[in-house]
C-alpha cells in the first residue's frame, strides 16, 4: 500500500484526508510550516504522522504528496517535492501559466516522478460511469457548465481569495466547468472567448462567462460567479438527447434524456476526492509518470482559459 502525505492543513485538507482514507492508499502523514498545526490535524487520524516540510521531503516512506496549499505556493512546492524524488498531486489550479506547467512536468520526467493536477471532476464515480454512456445521446454538439455561489462580495475586501496571485472566481471555482467541458469535448481548444467578466473594482474576477470552441466543432458555454444564486449544472447536448448533472463536480446522480424518456442514473461515492487519489495510485502501480486523463496536456488546456481571462486584469 502506498503512503500518502498531505502538504498543508487548510480548509480543504480534511476533505482530502477523507478521500485518502477511502482510497487504495494510506493516510501516512500531514505536513505544515507550523508543526504544531500539523500535530493538531494529525491527532484526528490514527495512522497519520505530523511533520514540517523538510521532514516530509526527507521521509523515505512517503510515496505520494498531495499539495493542498494556497495557489501562490504551488510552483515552489511542486519543485521542492520533485527535486526530493516525491510523486505529486497538486490541488487545482496547479499553476497560473502554461510556461510554468510545462516546466514542472519536464522536471517530473527528469526526476522520474509522477505529477498530476488535482481535478476531482474527472474521476468521480458518476463522471467515470457517464463517460462510458455518453455515446447514447449521440455525438456531443454543445456543452453548458456553471459553478456559481451567492456570497456577500462586499465582505471579500482583504480576503486572500481576492489577491492577484489567487485568481478570483475563475481560478477558484471556474476551473470546474472548464475541466468538465474539456473532459467531455475530448478535443483541443481552438478559441477562448471571454464573453463577459466583472471585477467590481477588485484586481480579479467576481464573475466570468466564457465560450470555448474545440477543434472537433463542439462549443461550450461556461460560467463562474460568486454572486449568482443559481442551480449549478453541467449539461451535455447530443444529436439524440442530453445528460444533465447538478453539481457535476461531485454529485452521485444524473439524468439522461433521449426522446421522450428520462433515466435517472445513481451511484454510490464515499468521497468525491477518492477517485483522483486512486487515479494517481493506479498510475504509480503501472509505472506511469502522468495520468492519461488528467495529463500535462489536460492541465495546459485548462490554463489556456485562465490565461485568456488574466489578460483582462493585467
Amino acid at each position: 500500500m502506498y503512503n500518502i502525505a498531505i502538504m498543508g492543513c487548510g480548509k480543504i485538507a480534511p476533505r482530502i484526508a477523507n478521500g485518502i482514507i477511502y482510497s487504495d492508499g494510506l493516510l501516512y502523514a500531514v505536513a505544515s510550516r507550523d508543526k504544531e498545526r500539523a500535530k493538531a490535524f494529525a491527532l484526528k487520524y490514527p495512522t497519520c504522522k505530523f511533520m514540517n516540510y523538510e521532514e516530509l521531503l526527507a521521509d523515505e516512506k512517503v510515496d505520494l504528496i498531495y499539495i493542498a496549499t494556497i495557489n501562490e505556493t504551488h510552483y515552489d512546492l511542486i519543485k521542492r517535492c520533485l527535486n526530493a524524488g516525491k510523486n505529486v498531486i497538486c490541488e487545482k489550479p496547479m499553476l497560473p501559466t502554461q510556461e510554468k506547467i510545462k516546466e514542472v512536468f519536464a522536471l517530473a520526467r527528469e526526476k522520474g516522478c509522477f505529477l498530476m493536477e488535482a481535478h476531482k471532476t474527472c474521476f468521480t464515480v458518476l463522471n467515470t460511469l457517464l463517460r462510458t454512456r455518453v455515446e447514447e445521446i449521440g455525438p456531443i454538439q454543445r456543452i453548458e457548465a456553471k459553478y456559481c455561489g451567492d456570497i456577500d462580495v462586499s465582505k471579500l475586501k482583504g480576503n486572500i481569495s481576492m489577491e492577484p496571485t489567487m485568481g478570483g472566481a475563475c481560478f477558484d471555482i471556474g476551473v470546474y466547468p472548464i475541466c468538465f467541458a474539456n473532459l467531455y469535448a475530448k478535443s483541443p481548444l481552438t478559441n477562448v472567448e471571454i464573453v463577459s467578466t466583472e471585477s467590481l473594482g477588485y484586481p480579479v474576477d467576481i464573475e466570468t462567462v466564457a465560450k470555448l470552441t474545440y477543434e472537433n466543432g463542439i462549443v461550450a458555454d461556461v460560467k463562474a460567479s460568486w454572486r449568482d444564486p443559481t442551480v449549478n449544472k453541467g449539461i451535455l447536448y447530443g444529436e439524440k438527447g442530453r445528460i444533465e448533472i447538478v453539481n457535476f463536480w461531485k454529485n452521485t446522480e444524473a439524468t439522461i434524456y433521449i426522446g421522450d424518456t428520462a433515466e435517472t442514473v445513481k451511484v454510490e461515492q464515499a468521497s468525491d476526492f477518492t477517485g483522483e487519489v486512486n487515479e494517481a495510485l493506479r498510475c504509480l502501480k503501472e509505472g506511469k509518470l502522468t495520468s492519461d486523463i488528467m495529463s500535462e496536456e489536460a492541465s495546459l488546456e485548462i490554463c489556456k482559459v485562465l490565461e485568456e481571462l488574466k489578460k483582462h486584469y493585467q
